[in-house]
């Protein structure tokens, strides 16, 4: 009797535990399934909010633009002067543009004889001459006109430095000009720091800086 009673005791004890035990993996089951499913819910959340991240990217800024614009200059401005000798055979030159047009870069020529003004527009990457045209100079133009000596000036390299180095940006326009009143040849630069633009104007023969037009328009004397 007595090993029947134990028996039946060792019996629900088994029964009991393993009970517990069933008890205890299906709790940790269920908070394996909770973990995953929270885990899978942040980790969607991180990917939607990477995405969205993702999408308001901002495009580069306007300098990064500007600097890789500059790469597509591939002639030298003595060879967009060949092209306008080229297309307008021994004319003086009046001025040198290197200026953007959409995303590319155009030298603009301007060169004249005693009759005569001609203009020339050369792709400054591809050397394609885009545009030419002559028009015929009343008297007061033939007695201003002022050709320049571009042995004696300083070169667009040169100018740039100077001008990154009065304000800060990075040149982005050039214009080289025989000014009719005193003679003298000027570098207009243009600079562009983000969205601040400043037009710095260099003396060609001496290399100072003579003004500063900044873009809201104030003129400064240095």
């Amino acid at each position: 009797m007595k090993l029947i009673k134990l028996a039946s005791s060792i019996a629900l004890g088994a029964a009991l535990l393993t009970g517990t035990v069933a008890c205890s993996n299906n709790h940790s089951d269920d908070a394996k399934t909770t973990q995953k499913s929270t885990t899978k819910n942040s980790s969607e959340k991180s990917s939607e909010s990477s995405k969205s991240s993702s999408s308001e990217k901002v495009t580069p800024v306007e300098e990064d633009t500007i600097k890789t614009d500059a790469k597509k200059i591939k002639l030298t401005q003595q060879e967009a002067l060949d092209k306008f000798n080229g297309q307008f055979k021994n004319k003086h030159i009046k001025s040198i543009d290197l200026k953007l047009e959409g995303n590319q870069y155009v030298y603009e020529i301007d060169g004249f004889d005693s009759t005569h003004e001609y203009t020339a527009e050369v792709n400054a990457e591809s050397g394609q001459i885009s545009r030419a045209r002559s028009e015929k100079l009343d008297m007061d133009d033939k007695n201003e006109q002022k050709a320049l000596n571009l042995n004696s000036v300083i070169s667009r390299d040169e100018a740039s430095k100077i001008a990154e180095k009065h304000v800060k940006g990075t040149s982005q326009e050039w214009h080289l000009e025989m000014d009719d009143d005193n003679g003298k040849a000027y570098w207009d630069v243009e600079v562009r720091d983000g969205s601040k633009v400043t037009e710095v104007k260099i003396d060609a023969h001496s290399r100072a800086v003579v003004t500063t037009d900044h873009d809201d328009n104030d003129s400064n004397d240095d």
